[in-house]
């Protein structure tokens, strides 16, 4: 009888427990109060990782127009080799300048390799094929130019990823991508389609370029760094620094000292490329049909 009422008792206490619980207001979140004595955090204000605050900032002085160039560069192609060895598409990758990337494909009917072969039997392939060539560029001119102090708020501009050698090939990945089930790898052949025909021409051309960069004026007032910015074409960045190196400035102040101090330049170049003759070629085995990454 005792344990009877003990656990009657149990009972009658957890549903007063229980329907008081039910009964207790919704607790609300505890609001934070602000430290009397620790300041908010200030909020950092954006500023160009280059920006060198100044009291006078760099002068052009003089810059003459860049020089003719002649010099010898690689233009990198892939064709696409269907299994008769013919050639259906022929595109430039990451070409010196931007007008090369128009003639290819005009060339591509004309061009022919052996068969592609993959465990004894022909496939098709996108084969890499460098050109070199030596290229002369005559009388470019700025045709528009600005070159200013960097300033504080200036945006980050993407600097332009120069290639040099082959090494530049390897951030492409050896499969094709997006993926083309036609075709294989030129990485996974038995041999390389080697080249029976491959001809090339180009027409002279007055072309205008669209140049943007950021300019290391030293504390000695001559240009010691040109870093381009932007969609760059290699030879125009060559040709520019060329140039650079000629121009006369009053280097930037702070305290009443000469000091090393950023500019950026925007400017149109409008320049002719007299010639681009091939000179020798060669084959590579290595996959460049693919976006490579950033």
């Amino acid at each position: 009888m005792n344990r009877l009422i003990g656990t009657l008792g149990v009972a009658v206490a957890l549903a007063t427990c229980g329907a008081a619980r039910a009964q207790a207001p919704a607790l609300r979140p505890v609001e934070s109060l602000p430290d009397p004595v620790r300041p908010a955090p200030a909020e950092v204000a954006y500023a160009h990782p280059l920006y060198v605050p100044l009291d006078e900032p760099p002068k052009l002085l003089e810059r003459p127009n860049p020089a003719d160039l002649e010099t010898r560069v690689p233009l990198v192609l892939t064709a696409h080799v269907l299994e008769t060895g013919k050639v259906s598409e022929l595109v430039a990758v990451e070409p010196p300048l931007k007008a090369f990337a128009a003639p290819p494909g005009a060339l591509a009917a004309r061009w022919r390799f052996s068969p592609p072969m993959k465990g004894g039997r022909p496939v098709a392939t996108w084969a890499t094929e460098i050109l070199d060539l030596n290229v002369s560029l005559e009388k470019p001119l700025f045709s528009s130019f600005r070159l200013e102090p960097l300033k504080k708020d200036e945006p980050l501009a993407k600097v332009f990823r120069e290639n040099a050698g082959d090494e530049w090939m390897s951030r492409y990945p050896a499969a094709i991508d997006p993926p083309d089930p036609a075709s294989v790898s030129v990485e996974e052949l038995d041999a390389l389609p080697l080249p029976e025909k491959t001809p090339w021409s180009f027409e002279a051309a007055r072309v205008r370029a669209h140049v943007t960069a950021l300019v290391e004026v030293s504390a000695k007032g001559t240009v010691s760094r040109v870093l381009p910015t932007g969609e760059a074409e290699p030879l125009l960045a060559r040709c520019l620094r060329e140039s650079a190196a000629k121009w006369k400035l009053t280097p930037g102040r702070s305290g009443g000292s000469p000091v090393a101090s950023w500019m950026t330049l925007d400017a149109t170049l409008d320049y002719t490329i007299d010639s681009a003759k091939k000179k020798g070629e060669r084959s590579v085995k290595k996959n460049l049909r693919s976006t490579p990454p950033s």
